[in-house]
């Protein structure tokens, strides 16, 4: 037998729970129980589960009305059906006022009738209740799934027809905008202009479901410039493009990659001029500004620079490259002195042009014996003077082994 049910019958007259119970005798579905008075029944409600409680009005002690407000107070489920043998529409009134399921007056009819009614009964009930079950499960899901949205450390968001339909709390945070500023905005309103050909693929590609990544730079509304990973699944719905995409903020990632790569090209600088110092053959002034023209072609792009040797106590220029005005600005503002202690970074105004300017000493030996300056229109990187300070020494590196060089074919 499947789905049985559980009915508890209060009634205090032998005769109607005796025609009750012959209705149900050829229902095997029902398991019926039988409470004689309100208090009774009440204690078997709150030992068992019911899948329906049938209530006579006129009980003795407490009521059924009573009986049926008590059951309402822990369980506003289960179907209560008011069984009365001198019905009047004040009682059903109230009776339904105080949440009765349904409302049934006595007679052998309407007896033989109650596993049917029950029945119908029951099932409604346990329908509305998968129903709120269902609904309860769905706005739970919901609930998690919103929380898991808003805290996710990747930005989401869905493009319909390529602009905004849904953005969470992390994608915001990546453009440094509100959520009313990108609803309804196109996707390429943020991506830089490099970008529009990816994107532009991204809404017309012809593999629905596909999941694509792809770098792009984006613009905060701060104007900063941000490097993003998105993740792209191009969808088609109803005859629209839609676009399921996260994202995450790369810019650390790349500016490590860009840092690397720069440390590659410095290393090849630094490289170039030891070779430079070990066959050169010519002038030192001239392997000074073979030294300076690899400098300025390395991956910092320098725009005047200059290499000055120590002579008499004065710093006297050997190689230049660029500009010969901006170096002697560059010279006339400074203190030669404090720049032959250590590198050092500054930043000179030349009219209402800054220059910025980096400069270290080199040696021969423990002796100082001059001076590399570079300088460029463009703040310097933070980690440049470590790289001049490597680049200095081995400037004054090429000095000693050209004058050792020159030493050694004189006695030749």
């Amino acid at each position: 037998m499947t789905n049985p049910y559980r009915i508890l019958i209060i009634e205090d007259d032998p005769d109607d729970v005796e025609l009750i119970l012959l209705g149900f005798q050829k229902h095997d579905e029902f398991f019926v129980d039988v409470a004689t008075t309100g208090v009774e029944g009440l204690d078997e409600v709150s030992k068992r589960r019911y899948d329906l409680v049938s209530v006579d009005f006129a009980l003795p002690g407490i009521s059924g009305l009573d009986v049926l407000e008590e059951i309402r107070k822990t369980d506003q489920d289960v179907p209560v059906v008011m069984v009365t043998g001198r019905g009047t529409e004040e009682l059903q009134v109230v009776a339904f006022e105080k949440y009765a399921t349904s409302y049934v007056m006595k007679s052998v009819d309407s007896f033989r009738s109650l596993p049917h009614i029950f029945e119908a009964l029951i099932s409604e009930s346990r329908f509305r209740s998968e129903e709120r079950r269902m609904k309860r499960d769905i706005e739970r899901s919901e609930t998690v799934s919103r929380y898991i949205l808003e805290n996710s450390p990747m930005g989401v968001y869905v493009l319909q027809n390529g602009c905004f339909k849904m953005v969470n709390s992390k994608f915001i945070e990546i453009f440094g905008c509100e959520k009313e500023d990108l609803i309804g905005e196109h996707f390429w309103s943020l991506a830089d202009p490099e970008s529009f050909e990816c994107v532009e693929g991204v809404a017309k590609d012809d593999a629905p479901g596909r999941s694509i990544v792809h770098e792009l730079r984006i613009t905060r509304k701060d104007g900063n410039k941000r490097w993003v990973e998105a993740r792209i699944v191009p969808l088609d719905y109803q005859d629209e493009r839609w676009v399921l995409g996260n994202l995450v903020d790369i810019t650390d990632r790349k500016e490590g990659e860009k840092y690397l790569q720069m440390d590659n090209r410095r290393i090849l600088v630094l490289y170039s001029l030891a070779l430079k110092a070990i066959d050169f053959r010519g002038e030192l002034d001239d392997l000074l500004k073979e030294a300076l023209s690899e400098l300025m072609a390395g991956p910092d792009g320098f725009e005047v620079g200059g290499v000055f040797l120590l002579e008499e106590g004065r710093l006297v220029l050997h190689a230049l490259a660029g500009p010969l005005e901006d170096l002697m600005s560059f010279a006339d503002q400074v203190d030669a002195e404090e720049l032959l202690e250590e590198a050092e970074a500054k930043r000179v105004v030349e009219g209402d042009r800054p220059i910025f300017w980096v400069s270290a000493p080199f040696c021969n030996g423990e002796e100082r014996i001059g001076l590399l300056v570079l300088g460029q229109e463009e703040d310097i990187e933070p980690d440049f003077l470590k790289f001049l300070k490597d680049l200095a020494w081995h400037v004054g590196k090429m000095v000693e082994i050209f004058e050792l060089a020159k030493i050694h074919l004189e006695k030749a």
